[in-house]
């Protein structure tokens, strides 16, 4: 286990130290976390190499599901008789119900399908406090920490004889 150890820190470490590099180099250090988003998420779901195409499209319809949660309680507020914040409650309830029934029934296990990717999506366009502004680099972000926890896994594995 030690050397897999060790082969996984060096590994990953690198990677992170380039893509870190590189974020300060465009400069874009203001959405290096979202790599880290990216990267957990993968880690925490599986580096199955059928499973990417699932996390990078489902990531890529939070970001429509992000313009809807930052848009509908003011729409609500234009048509019903209460507060943006009451509006944004039921928006709230509204848009993550719906959310959910729709990707876990419709799109269970295929594109769509991977839920914890459509609300990571949702949350990095909240964290940025800059809107769908940002969901481009937020997004490619993302993408770019799951591709790391993929190509890393890839690489680990390749060192220590594990794939083919």
């Amino acid at each position: 286990p030690q050397p897999v150890i060790n082969t996984i820190a060096i590994v990953r470490g690198l990677a992170f130290a380039l893509v870190t590099a590189l974020y300060f180099i465009l400069p874009i250090q203001e959405f290096l976390w979202c790599v880290y988003v990216g990267f957990f998420l993968t880690m925490a779901l599986g580096t199955d190499y059928k499973g990417m195409p699932s996390y990078i499209c489902s990531l890529i319809a939070g970001y429509g599901w992000a313009f809807l949660y930052l848009n509908a309680g003011g729409w609500l507020a234009l048509i019903l008789p209460f507060s943006v914040t009451v509006c944004v409650v039921i928006s709230e309830f509204i848009l993550t119900g719906g959310l959910l029934f729709i990707h876990l029934t419709y799109f269970a296990g295929g594109l769509l399908g991977m839920v914890p990717a459509v609300f990571a999506a949702v949350a990095t366009i909240f964290a940025t406090g800059q809107g769908m502004g940002a969901a481009p680099a937020c997004g490619g972000s993302v993408i770019i920490g799951i591709l790391m926890a993929f190509g890393t896994t890839w690489v680990i594995d390749k060192v220590n004889g594990r794939r083919k």
